[in-house]
């Protein structure tokens, strides 16, 4: 018997399968798809600002030193300008030494030693013209034209006008007698008023120079009638084998004060008094004169 047709009626029959349509225009294509990255290389990855955070964190402290450093430059330019008393804090208060010029020793002859050389030198001679051996005034002093400095000699009789009792014919026969050859002398007068005199006596050697010394000791200075040794005079800043014996007047001191020294270096004796009226001597300036006299002689 044969089987019932379908209800559905025949299968179709085989055949190709019709395209689809396309799509509208309004609907757009689909995007292609992205291209593979690239290796990762942190090198290569920019930073903002172009900078990496280490660049920026060493440029800025580079930046930081060059500005302390100009600042420092520009601080110690500022401090070696200006004299130090002016700069503030760093005042140096006045200890009332002089601004005396630096000491230089002159040039001795060819073959010459030295004054205080005892190995070649056993007299003690100052080879060197003495005059060229005294102190040079300080700045702001006032020279005194009555003594004549490097320019001349000193009279004996000006000379024992200092002592007590000094001068005469007789004084200044006795002081030849006693090996002197010749005085130099120079003065001066500061603006408060302190007056310098510093005296050179150059005996023939140093053993008359010596026995003069021992008896200037004993006779006192015009215009003082009381004083006293002064025991911080003497140094280490004076020379070896410079003899030094200083004094200061005690009161009352009537019209003015007076302090002086005693040098004996070799064959020559040197005096520095200092007087001033109306009040005392600086008791620096007159330790600082009577020490760079010294270290002349020496």
């Amino acid at each position: 018997m044969a089987a019932p047709e379908s209800v559905a009626g025949p299968a179709p029959a085989a055949g190709p399968r019709p395209l689809p349509e396309p799509l509208p225009a309004s609907v757009p294509a689909a995007p292609p798809y992205p291209p593979p990255l690239p290796a990762y290389a942190p090198q290569a990855v920019a930073r903002p600002g172009g900078v990496s955070p280490r660049v920026r964190v060493a440029l800025r402290w580079t930046s930081v030193l060059l500005v302390f450093a100009v600042f420092g430059a520009g601080t110690a330019y500022a401090v070696t300008r200006p004299e130090r008393t002016k700069i503030p804090g760093l005042k140096t208060p006045d200890d009332g030494r002089w601004r005396y010029p630096q000491v230089a020793l002159p040039k001795l002859p060819a073959r010459k030693p030295r004054p205080l050389d005892a190995a070649l030198n056993p007299g003690g001679v100052h080879y060197a013209d003495v005059r060229s051996l005294l102190l040079a005034p300080p700045g702001r002093a006032v020279n005194d034209p009555a003594f004549p400095g490097t320019t001349g000699w000193l009279t004996v009789a000006a000379f024992l006008k200092v002592r007590v009792g000094g001068g005469g014919s007789q004084q200044e026969l006795f002081l030849k007698e006693q090996g002197l050859r010749h005085v130099a002398g120079r003065a001066w007068t500061m603006p408060d008023g302190t007056r310098t005199e510093v005296y050179l006596a150059q005996f023939i050697s140093a053993g008359y120079a010596t026995y003069y010394d021992q008896d200037a000791d004993l006779k006192p200075i015009d215009g003082v009638t009381t004083d006293r040794l002064d025991t911080g005079l003497a140094d280490r800043t004076v020379p070896r084998g410079v003899k030094v014996a200083g004094y200061d007047e005690t009161a009352p001191y009537g019209d003015s004060m007076t302090r002086y020294a005693f040098l004996v270096a070799g064959d020559t004796v040197a005096l520095v008094r200092q007087t001033r009226k109306g009040g005392e001597v600086p008791e620096q300036a007159f330790r600082q004169t009577v020490r760079l006299q010294a270290q002349l002689l020496g």
